[in-house]
């Protein structure tokens, strides 16, 4: 009884144990890294939607442009069936009595064989079109993988500053029970402890504040890529890029160059242009004619079930066989049609002036864009620099935060600092911390805003 009483204890441990093993493994949050998150934001944004649309679209279109140059098929056909009496007295009153099976179908075809050239610049005209649209889905991309990069990088700065600020509250809640200590044994003027419990108050509040905004932070970026249960991820910090400037970095006209050359949205501009001197080619054909060549087959076949003429039967001439007789009669027809609109009422002359005002206002918003450019990475550049000479500032100034507060403190712990001296060294501190670890971050993200107006 004493064994199986044990047996039965170890199989009970043994079943919570794997029950809170597979609860904790259900309820574990999975671990997301930024390469993570701009792959989901990618896949899942809208934007990016609504850009793959755009680009099946854009090749519908170029199918239904190309559609052009190929013939068409049409078929038509009637079936009629006649029967009763028809007195006819054009001439000679005829009294007709018959029934009659009718069958009328066509099959035609036609090919443009010259359309003044409208067909081809359309073909042109999609074609690019659709290059165009795979350009902003391309840049739509980059912008996606940008904006969840800042905010990324920012969840990991508020979730180092809410680190420094739990710090700097421990430091203020045990200084506040030394203080409480040292008042109680009258070794403390009363008023050091209460200045330090409004110091502790102020610290607590800071903390509980930058604890928020990273929760904040969180649930943000996990709603640019599309997840509603923050508690189910974790994101783990990302590698800090302080490496020196390489060569791409280090020539600003290299960088113009570069983002001149593969800026997708500027690309796209230049297509854009390209499109509406195709689209003008199309409205030019207005002034031209226009030539087809249509052929086909054509049956009026019909078949006489009776046929009775003044009370005399009228078929005493054997007909064809019905099947024959339907669709044998055949003939086919070919020709050649053209047409020229000599005046359509300035329809053609209001498009061409259109396309033109178009085009201007295309190559206005391209050359917008060309600038738009080179200020950015110029002052992107400029930030970037800045951001390197403000990291080596930052690290001299939290070295000397740490020194004076530590020297300031051992002093106050001796009574040869006062309480505003200490608090003051303190508040440096948490200061330079946060100074250098926004600097770490903006040098991070200034690469990144670089690649970004590059086109990278």
């Amino acid at each position: 009884m004493k064994i199986k009483a044990i047996y039965t204890l170890a199989l009970t441990l043994l079943l919570i144990s794997l029950t809170t093993s597979r609860s904790s493994a259900q309820h574990s949050p999975k671990m997301l890294t930024l390469n993570d998150c701009i792959r989901m934001g990618i896949d899942s944004a809208t934007q990016v939607l609504y850009g793959k649309n755009t680009v099946q679209l854009s090749g519908v279109a170029v199918m239904n442009a190309y559609g052009q140059f190929l013939p068409d098929l049409g078929l038509t056909a009637n079936y009629t069936y006649n029967g009763g009496k028809n007195l006819l007295t054009t001439s000679t009153p005829t009294l007709i009595d018959s029934r009659q099976n009718i069958l009328n179908y066509q099959l035609i075809s036609s090919i443009n064989l010259f359309n003044g050239f409208y067909d081809y610049a359309a073909l042109k005209a999609a074609t690019i079109a659709k290059s165009a649209s795979e350009m902003n889905l391309s840049r739509v991309k980059q912008q996606i993988s940008f904006d969840i990069t800042q905010s990324y990088l920012q969840l990991i700065l508020d979730r180092r500053i809410a680190t420094f600020a739990q710090e700097n509250l421990n430091a203020s809640i045990q200084r506040e029970a030394q203080l409480k200590a040292l008042t109680d044994v009258g070794r403390k003027a009363p008023s050091d402890l209460y200045q330090q419990q409004a110091q502790t108050s102020s610290d607590k509040l800071f903390m509980i504040q930058t604890e928020q905004k990273v929760k904040n932070d969180k649930i943000l970026l996990l709603r640019k890529i599309r997840i509603s249960q923050p508690d189910d991820y974790e994101l783990a910090d990302a590698a800090q890029d302080t490496t020196l400037p390489g060569p791409q970095y280090q020539n600003i006209d290299d960088l113009l160059s570069k983002a001149q050359k593969q800026r997708p949205d500027l690309q796209a501009s230049e297509l854009n242009i390209k499109v509406i001197d195709w689209n003008i080619k199309q409205y030019k054909s207005g002034y031209l004619p226009k030539l087809n060549l249509n052929y086909g087959l054509i049956s009026n076949g019909g078949y006489l079930d009776r046929l009775y003429i003044n009370g005399v039967n009228g078929l005493n001439t054997p007909q064809e066989p019905l099947g024959k007789a339907l669709f044998g009669q055949v003939y086919g027809t070919i020709g050649l049609g053209m047409s020229w609109k000599v005046f359509d009422k300035f329809v053609t002359k209001h498009n061409l002036e259109s396309g033109r005002l178009y085009r201007s206002n295309a190559e206005l918003a391209r050359d917008d864009l060309s600038l738009q450019i080179s200020a950015d990475i110029r002052q992107a550049y400029n930030d970037y620099v800045s951001a390197i000479q403000q990291i080596e500032t930052a690290e001299k100034g939290l070295i000397a935060a740490h020194q004076a507060y530590d020297v300031i403190k051992g002093r106050y712990d001796i009574g040869a600092a006062n309480y505003i001296e200490v608090t003051n060294a303190q508040a440096a501190l948490l200061q330079a911390e946060v100074n250098k670890a926004q600097n770490l971050i903006k040098l991070s993200l200034q690469k990144k805003v670089i690649d970004y107006l590059v086109g990278n």
